[in-house]
């Protein structure tokens, strides 16, 4: 999706910037640290009788904001876009502060299959070890499987509450309806996001993004070392035994009809 609104001659998706799940706490704790030493100035100079009011997250948020719209700008030298992205996938964890700092913003989310959230998780980590990130040595698929239910409920936790007091902020769709109907799917997102619909526009994009360009593979060829593994959804039906199928869904059942799945 990141790709397909870069794609568009009207937005601008930069990847994942992390700026509020990485960047946002180093920030809190050195205005912490600027805010102690004016509390020191406060007790030596001014009697504990400071000039400046405390720091509060709205600061925080204020210079957050400076920087990101900077970032966007580099990525987008040219200034023909309308919108501007980042891809983070935890940034559902903050979506306080980030509507904080962009009140403006639109929250795009891309549910899918908790099981195959689950096989992408085991890619992950298959990559992390390729690239040394993690030690070598069996994968955990319990420990796995168990951070995918959680990070997946907790998404879906996040998004029952974003329907209920951003409904006009939040625009979501599934990885299976944009694989059912790219174009279509891709249409409805622009739509809601104020940029052009027209059909060679769209198409262009999709093309561009097509799953053999970008992997150098036919969709369903599978490739576990590659960002791009398949290009398709119900992997877990291969991967997952049938117990873990079932482990993922009833863990998940609460919240599986409200993301449009069923168990």
């Amino acid at each position: 999706m990141r790709r397909l609104l870069d794609a568009h001659p009207e937005a601008a998706c930069s990847g994942e910037g992390h700026y509020f799940d990485r960047l946002r706490p180093m920030l809190m704790e050195v205005f912490e640290k600027y805010q102690n030493l004016l509390n020191l100035d406060a007790k030596l100079v001014f009697s504990d009788k400071p000039v400046l009011g405390p720091l509060r997250h709205r600061h925080v948020n204020a210079m957050l904001r400076r920087f990101v719209l900077d970032r966007f700008a580099e990525h987008d030298p040219e200034g023909r876009a309308r919108a501007h992205g980042d891809k983070t996938p935890n940034n559902w964890k903050d979506i306080g502060n980030l509507l904080g700092a962009f009140p403006e913003a639109w929250i795009l989310c891309i549910n899918r299959d908790p099981r195959d959230a689950a096989v992408s998780l085991f890619g992950h980590a298959k990559r992390r070890q390729l690239y040394k990130l993690d030690p070598e040595g069996p994968i955990n698929r319990e420990q796995l499987i168990q951070a995918a239910c959680s990070n997946w409920i907790g998404l879906n936790r996040s998004l029952r509450h974003l329907r209920s007091t951003y409904p006009e902020r939040l625009v979501e769709t599934r990885y299976e309806d944009l694989l059912a109907d790219t174009v279509g799917e891709y249409g409805r997102i622009c739509a809601r996001l104020g940029l052009s619909t027209e059909t060679s526009i769209l198409q262009a994009a999709v093309d561009a993004c097509d799953f053999s360009k970008m992997s150098g593979r036919q969709r369903g060829e599978k490739d576990q070392s590659s960002f791009f593994t398949s290009g398709t959804s119900g992997g877990w039906r291969e991967a997952l035994s049938a117990a873990e199928a079932d482990h993922i869904m009833t863990t998940c059942a609460e919240h599986l009809e409200h993301a449009g799945y069923s168990v």
